[in-house]
């Protein structure tokens, strides 16, 4: 097998046989060599029971048949010794502890051991999330052996140079474990403004609130540090914070799971509501998914779920339900699946996020006959600026309210149209690359990627995939494909719903929402390691790939063809854990036009984005990084050596979802008949790297060169939760900051219809635009909305 070498002295396949096996087997031949890079990882494990066993397994026609058990038991032995598995397995209670070390030492009959019976009947039992901050900041951070290597300060420093200097120091661990807890304990009890939530003031306490506490998303892509972080649990709590806000002259922003990479949330000095308790939402690994009872323990006026009359000429196939904005998709779910009446018919996959943080940026399932959830939205209640508890539910209104980035107030409550529970028949396959959607000319798949029957390939043949593809997407309930980095196969996921519930299972089922939970965590571990970090870009995406790969079905084989059915919730919702690994991610909605001369759709738009993606994969192998100032340090540090023939930007996946367009003002999807919803992802380690920046621009430099058959510039715009703020946008020769594009270009009509409904609503509720926006906008949206 031929080799590239790399400036450091290791060796990954060459550009033309970049792919699964072949990756592997470099990986088996040089992994060793980064041992020093952390002695507690058990390569040798590493390489026996993970490598050795995708590359030792059975195989037929470039079917793989392995163990997705021996694959997870696997990378948690090579990695139980580190300090990243180390630091968050004992976060864990001690039966959660023996569930897991039960799964790492036994095979075979693992669930047949007491504790996964006991599990079984009575579910996990984990810890009551404890709502104090007190510890928040003395995060986990692995710690260093010694401060005199100037190699791994500079490191840390330049990593981290955006943070405020008091995290990186905690980061750092200069301090004691006693004084990093004394200084977070001392932020978390500064004297914060009394803010009472309940009208018996004298006989309750006031709202939790944070003075000075650093935020930090999900992703860690914005940082700030608002003056106060503030933890409501009632309306009038809200009502009573605004006021306060408005007197002193500060802006208020909510977050719930703060996933949006987009800088959307709070700033400095200003107000930051979190919709959770802080150390929930800032806790790795987090239990929700597999506790019994989610993080909602305690009731309150924000995570209530209440069914109501809808008004009469709503069909009797539907209902309305007042949902809080503190409600979790989890807790939703399972709300939802406990009842089995009702279901939301379209929704994200991610259960840890709230129902407001989904809401919030106008976020969209799957589905060519759905729209976005935020559609779905028949009422909304908000505190306005000036702290009174309002109601819209006037559908002109709604669609400026129901999809309003905060824009409107503090959202309270949101009223959804629900549909009749039903059921989905999942039939999940693994196929070909070229297969799953088919390339416009053979010749765009790359040569790693091509298989033994490459020389059959003919139009007839891609005429075939082409109508298979195209029935998926324009008939099945619910449509979405994922390919892994460099991989042979595609993960499909489309299906259909019924309501015959004979059958019917838990899926997942309680062993594989924990394998699923155990997956995403270790990922997440993997992935903070510094042996990972150290290793090529195409070696951490060959490892991401296979734990990914591994748990998604079917798990017995690749050709295997299992057909399941479950509640639509669960389909939905068909991977938990997903919080527990930290990603980059870039998203676009392409609208998909007609055929010349027909209503049919145009997919060859589809293919272009799709193929476009894997080719600028394999292109950009066969290129340096980019050697910019950050490159450079790197290099001198050691961290990660520049390729001299390698780059791999995207190190998780390629997802493409089709759904419909949208009824919203600022909705993405807006004024498209249908549209396909494409992202990339990556780990932390690619931005790093430098590599997750440029290739973002390269992606997004395709996407939006797409025209339909009258040479007409789509309309292809950026979700507003995921990273696209650092892009040029517009056609080649006339590119703006991203910014300007969307607001002058994309959206300049559907701004003014935005504001305008807007101003309506404030004519009759008592405020103006420039209320709403001195109280609840922020540098992001004064840009966008207000300039």
């Amino acid at each position: 097998m031929e080799y590239t070498t790399l400036s450091g002295g290791t060796v990954v396949p060459e550009v033309d046989n970049l792919q699964r096996d072949a990756i592997l087997e470099s990986m088996l031949e040089n992994i060793s060599d980064y041992q020093k890079q952390d002695t507690s990882v058990k390569v040798e494990t590493l390489k026996s029971s993970v490598i050795e066993k995708v590359i030792d397994a059975p195989k037929t026609d470039n079917d793989v048949r392995f163990n997705q058990e021996v694959q997870l038991r696997g990378f948690l032995k090579a990695f139980e010794s580190t300090f990243e598995f180390s630091s968050h397995f004992k976060i864990l209670d001690e039966k959660t502890q023996a569930q897991i070390e039960t799964f790492k030492n036994k095979s075979g009959t693992w669930k047949d051991e007491p504790i996964w019976k006991e599990t079984k009947k009575n579910g996990f039992q984990l810890p009551d999330a404890n709502p104090d901050a007190s510890n928040v900041l003395a995060t986990v951070a692995r710690p260093q052996k010694s401060q005199s290597s100037i190699k791994k300060f500079i490191s840390r420093v330049f990593v981290n140079v955006s943070r405020p200097l008091i995290l990186l120091f905690l980061k750092l661990k200069l301090w004691t474990a006693a004084k990093r807890l004394e200084i977070a304990q001392a932020i978390q009890y500064a004297h914060g403004p009394s803010i009472y939530e309940y009208k018996d003031e004298k006989n309750s306490k006031p709202m939790d609130v944070y003075t000075n506490l650093p935020f930090e998303n999900w992703g860690k892509s914005v940082q700030n540090t608002p003056k106060y972080t503030f933890v409501p649990k009632t309306i009038l709590g809200i009502q009573n914070l605004v006021l306060f806000a408005k007197k002193k002259n500060f802006r208020v922003r909510c977050g719930g799971y703060r996933h949006s990479w987009s800088k959307t949330f709070s700033q400095n000095r200003e107000i930051f509501i979190s919709l959770l308790p802080v150390l929930q939402v800032t806790m790795l690994p987090d239990p929700m998914s597999i506790y019994p009872m989610g993080h909602s323990v305690e009731r309150t006026d924000l995570n209530q779920i209440d069914l109501v009359t809808p008004p009469k000429h709503v069909s009797s196939d539907k209902t309305w339900c007042r949902v809080g904005v503190a409600v979790t998709n989890e807790d939703f779910r399972r709300w939802a699946v406990d009842k089995k009446k009702w279901s939301l018919p379209v929704d994200v996959i991610l259960v840890e996020v709230t129902i407001g943080g989904v809401n919030g940026p106008i976020c969209h399932g799957a589905g060519i006959d759905h729209e976005t959830i935020n559609d779905y939205v028949r009422k909304v209640e908000y505190v306005d600026a000036n702290g009174n508890h309002q109601c819209i539910d006037d559908p002109v209104h709604l669609k400026a309210a129901a999809g309003c980035f905060g824009l409107l107030g503090i959202v309270t409550h949101i009223t959804f149209e629900l549909d009749q529970m039903s059921y989905a028949v999942l039939k999940p396959r693994k196929v070909q690359v070229a297969e799953a959607i088919p390339p416009l000319d053979k010749e765009q798949i790359p040569l790693a990627l091509r298989t033994a029957e490459y020389d059959n390939i003919n139009n007839s043949t891609l005429a075939k995939w082409k109508k298979d593809f195209a029935k998926r997407a324009a008939k099945d309930y619910y449509s979405e494909w994922f390919w892994f980095t460099y991989q042979k196969r595609v993960w499909v996921n489309t299906w259909n719903k019924t309501t015959d519930p004979l059958g019917a299972i838990d899926y997942p089922d309680a062993y594989e929402t924990f394998y699923q939970w155990l997956q995403g965590w270790i990922g997440g571990v993997v992935s903070a390691n510094p042996l990972f970090q150290a290793l090529p870009g195409a070696w951490q995406a060959q490892m991401l790939a296979t734990l990914g790969m591994t748990v998604l079905p079917p798990t017995n084989g690749e050709d295997e063809a299992p057909t399941f059915k479950t509640l639509l919730p669960d389909a939905l919702h068909f991977r938990r854990g997903v919080q527990n690994m930290r990603v980059r991610d870039m998203e676009f909605q392409i609208p998909i036009p007609d055929l010349p001369k027909s209503t049919e759709p145009d997919w060859s738009v589809v293919q272009r984005a799709w193929w476009d993606v894997i080719n600028l994969v394999y292109e950009l192998a066969n290129r340096p990084p980019p050697r910019g100032f950050r490159q450079r340090i790197l290099r001198l540090l050691g961290r990660q050596p520049l390729k001299d023939r390698s780059r791999t930007p995207m190190r998780l996946t390629l997802e493409l979802r089709i759904m419909g367009g949208s009824s919203l003002h600022m909705a993405p999807q807006a004024g498209n008949k249908r549209t396909a919803s494409i992202e990339v992802l990556t780990v932390p380690d690619a931005h790093h790297d430098g590599e997750w920046e440029d290739f973002m621009q390269l992606v997004s430099d395709k996407w939006m060169s797409y025209t339909d058959s009258d040479r007409m510039q789509l309309n292809v715009r950026p979700h507003w939760a995921k990273e696209w703020e650092s892009l040029k946008m517009g056609t080649e020769g006339g590119q703006v900051g991203a910014r300007e594009y969307l607001r002058t270009v994309s959206y300049e009509k559907a701004i003014k219809e935005f504001k305008a409904a807007l101003g309506e609503i404030g004519k009759s509720h008592g405020w103006t635009l420039e209320e709403i926006r001195r109280q609840f906008s922020n540098e992001l949206w004064d840009q966008i909305v207000y300039s």
